[in-house]
């Protein structure tokens, strides 16, 4: 076994694009490594300026190995005069082979042709230059660029190649470049000559030595270690807490190779802009963390430099310097907003989507369909007054005043958050600004929903309008594409109802549709928002939402039942239950269900009367007893455990009793008791569906 140390040196590397690339970079070299027979354990080490593999036990060769190739039938490969057919011509010249090379054997029951064969394996060092070139050009961050004369793309300017093996430069030319075993330091790394570093490793332990002495740590998790420890001596030398963003840690791990972390601070008159305009300006114009003290925000910051050495106080103005002329811009942007009281301009004037209108006509639509939407809730005892329609209304109207804002025209990821400020300032109600503030909520499957009653019905009904509207002018989602992320929006809109308790089906929320788009094929609205809660349980068994779905229970019931049918399957024998009910689908094939069931309990035998005294008491007490404020899914649950302790009874009467009698009235009434049980099992769902 051998060392193997690989490093691609290039010129700056953009954050965003490696970091959500990494898994892709590592799983290409692991399949390379399998399709060549050399899979080993490895490390993966970035920096914004070199992407390094190392191996400590890497096979100088290839194992060999035998091949093994099966031809056609000999039947087929010879023919009435025992000479070579087309076939085995074909077979010969594909393997490179001859005929006496060849034997026969079995397979699937014919004799066929067959061919074996030793295979040495081939030499490391003859394929390590193959390999890395496959590597580099399988790897794809999105954009490429080309350089010079190079006809090959990559994400920035490759500017060495070094492929060691025990010490030994494996030769390689690719983008243009031959291979080399200089290894370059942190750029501020200078010799006696005042020029850059560079040092030619012979070992893994040698380069990671000299980059460690150099201004450069390889490894990213002791990057981030270092960071975090520096901001946490920072935090008690200041009594200050440090908000840390892990997607900024992240990018700013990709960004430095020497981190080193200082403090800043700018003037506290602009505390009095909006914190979000601060924090913004300081995360996304200039990577740095936000500083709190006693849970408000301080006038302070943390930013984490890349100089190797240097004047640090110089570098802290500097940073000082820039962040204080982006919040005077801040300032100026939000003091204007503010005298403006929310009259930006007219939002007739700005097109939400071709063929769709403008912003103004979807408000108008939005009030629509949060009126049909109330009243149809209002039908099912889940009533919303007058007083919270009227905030409702007035948060719809005021919702989008923000996107013709200086402040939203600067820092467009606080839409809806700067006009939650502008609406408090002209004194409009608190749940009026937090529906405004909530109105894009939420912002991934697993982050915060609205919370309140009125930031929910504004933010369902904008993104009804958003998903209507859509699909009215065609722009469906398929296979991977949604450039409007309406299955995200869709999503949202289901959790929420949950949330809320919103006693409505999927059904009768697409039914709003209609309201707004009389033509819209609402089927296939129907379907798409049924598929999203497949997404939403991505760890439950597709089956038991499916049981779920088809029995077209309201969107919070069918929510809560998922959840405890999963939860109970967890701790059954799921094999047993699938083959108890697939007695109960063929004993029901053709059963309606829906019809009111008669019973003669005369006319049971012992189990049956058993089965049937133990439903009658489940449904005596299924409601009685359960926990006060319990969650539904916690209710449900309960009962299902109750109700699943019938399975035994069941099994039982088709154990001792012949179902399907020539006894017409034997027959019936048996076929009766189990659809009676099994409506039972229908309030959550359709059991004939789970499956494994």
């Amino acid at each position: 076994m051998a060392e193997l140390l690989i490093e691609i040196f290039t010129e700056e590397l953009p954050a965003i694009p490696l970091l959500k690339n990494l898994s892709n970079i590592e799983e290409s070299w692991k399949k390379i490594l399998q399709t060549h027979h050399l899979e080993t354990h490895f490390d993966f080490f970035y920096t914004p300026r070199r992407l390094a593999l190392l191996h400590r036990d890497f096979a100088l060769k290839q194992p060999d190995t035998q091949l093994k190739v099966y031809g056609p039938p000999v039947k087929v490969a010879y023919d009435s005069n025992n000479q070579p057919t087309r076939a085995m011509e074909s077979f010969l010249q594909k393997n490179n082979i001859t005929q006496n090379m060849l034997t026969t054997a079995i397979k699937d029951g014919k004799e066929v042709l067959f061919y074996e064969q030793n295979v040495l394996g081939l030499e490391s060092k003859d394929l390590l230059a193959s390999m890395v070139t496959t590597w580099l050009l399988s790897l794809q961050f999105g954009k490429s660029m080309r350089w010079g004369d190079c006809k090959e793309s990559f994400i920035r300017p490759i500017r060495n190649i070094c492929i060691m093996l025990n010490g030994d430069l494996i030769p390689c030319h690719a983008y243009n470049i031959q291979s080399s075993n200089r290894i370059y330091a942190h750029r501020q790394a200078k010799d006696i000559q005042k020029k850059a570093r560079h040092y030619s490793p012979t070992t893994i332990e040698s380069y990671l030595t000299f980059l460690a002495q150099n201004g450069v740590i390889l490894q990213q998790e002791k990057r981030k270690a270092l960071i975090l420890q520096e901001i946490q001596a920072l935090e008690q030398k200041h009594n200050v807490q440090v908000e840390i963003d892990s997607d900024l840690l992240q990018e700013i791990v990709a960004i430095t190779e020497y981190p080193h972390v200082l403090f800043g601070y700018f003037d506290e008159r602009f505390l009095k802009i909006p914190k979000e305009m601060i924090i913004t300006s300081m995360k996304e114009n200039q990577r740095y963390f936000a500083v709190y003290k006693d849970s408000a925000l301080f006038h302070g910051f943390v930013m984490v430099s890349n100089a190797f050495g240097g004047d640090f106080e110089l570098i802290v103005k500097g940073n000082e310097k820039v962040l204080r002329a982006r919040l005077e811009d801040a300032m100026f942007f939000y003091t204007h907003d503010i005298q403006a009281c929310m009259a930006f301009g007219d939002l007739a004037t700005i097109g939400f989507m071709d063929g769709a209108g403008s912003l103004a006509d979807k408000i108008q639509r939005e009030l629509q369909i949060v009126k049909e939407l109330i009243m149809l809730l209002n039908t099912k005892n889940m009533y919303c007054n007058h007083d919270e329609l009227v905030l409702i209304e007035q948060a719809l109207q005021y919702a989008k005043c923000d996107l013709l804002s200086q402040s939203v025209g600067e820092f467009p990821e606080l839409q809806g958050i700067m006009g939650a400020y502008f609406a408090y300032d002209m004194g409009m109600d608190l749940e009026v600004c937090l529906a405004i503030r909530e109105q894009y909520l939420p912002h991934g499957l697993h982050t915060a929903l609205p919370s309140s009653k009125v930031s929910a019905f504004v933010n369902i009904a904008n993104k009804l309008d958003t998903i209507f509207t859509l699909f009215h002018l065609g722009k469906i989602p398929s296979g991977s594409k949604d450039p409007f992320a309406l299955r995200r929006q869709a999503a949202a809109i289901l959790r929420i109802a949950h949330q809320f308790g919103f006693d409505i089906s999927i059904q009768e929320l697409c039914s709003l549709a209609l309201k707004v788009y009389p033509n819209i094929k609402q089927a296939i609205l129907t379907d798409f928002l049924t598929e999203r809660i497949y997404g939403i349980f991505p760890g439950v068994n597709p089956s038991i939402v499916r049981c779920v779905l088809l029995a077209h229970f309201s969107v919070a019931q069918s929510f809560d039942k998922i959840l405890a049918l999963s939860s109970y399957f967890e701790s059954v024998d799921i094999k047993s239950v699938i083959g108890t009910f697939k007695r109960v689908a063929n004993i029901l094939d053709g059963i309606e269900l829906t019809h009111n069931i008669t019973i003669n309990p005369t006319l049971f035998e012992s189990s049956e009367q058993i089965l049937y005294q133990n439903l009658m008491s489940y449904e005596h007490t299924k409601n009685q007893g359960y926990k006060e404020n319990a969650l539904d899914s916690e209710i449900y649950l309960t009962q299902i455990q109750t109700l699943f302790q019938l399975k035994d009874d069941l099994d039982s009467v088709f154990d001792s009793v012949l179902i399907l009698t020539d006894d017409v009235q034997l027959r019936t009434n048996r076929i009766h008791l189990i659809a009676l049980v099994f409506k039972a099992f229908m309030e959550f769902g359709d059991m004939r569906e789970i499956a494994l």
